[in-house]
Formats: C-alpha cells, sequence, structure tokens
C-alpha cells in the first residue's frame, strides 16, 4: 500500500504562523484519535492535580494571553 494514500496535510494560519500538520492513518491502531487525546488529556491533567500543591513542574499557563 502507498504510504502518502494513508496521509492528509492540513495547514492552519494563526497570527503569522503557519501551522503544518501530517496525519497518518495506521492499519494497526489500537485506539482511535480521540481515545489517545483523551487519554492523554486526562493523563496530564492528572499529573497536574498530583503536583499542583508541591511542584514546580507544571508552571502555571496564562490561557488568557494573546502571547
Amino acid at each position: 500500500m502507498d504510504k502518502k494514500s494513508n496521509s492528509r496535510i492540513t495547514r492552519k494560519t494563526i497570527g503569522d504562523t503557519v501551522y503544518v500538520v501530517e496525519s497518518l492513518v495506521s492499519d494497526s491502531a489500537k485506539e482511535t484519535v480521540y481515545d489517545k487525546v483523551m487519554r492523554l488529556v486526562t493523563s496530564d491533567a492528572s499529573c497536574r492535580i498530583k503536583l499542583s500543591d508541591s511542584s514546580s513542574f507544571c508552571p502555571k499557563i496564562d490561557s488568557t494571553s494573546s502571547k
């Protein structure tokens, strides 16, 4: 199977920055993209909760900043 037939390139411009994302489809994947993203977000959130009281490993992020 041609590797390029399983890929998609998406370009998105935000401000002066152009983001280029190449996504590939795997025939051997064991989880969906949705499941993988949820697992990563949940894992990161629980890391931040566990470390929030005494850690500087997870810096505060100002999500309202324009930068």
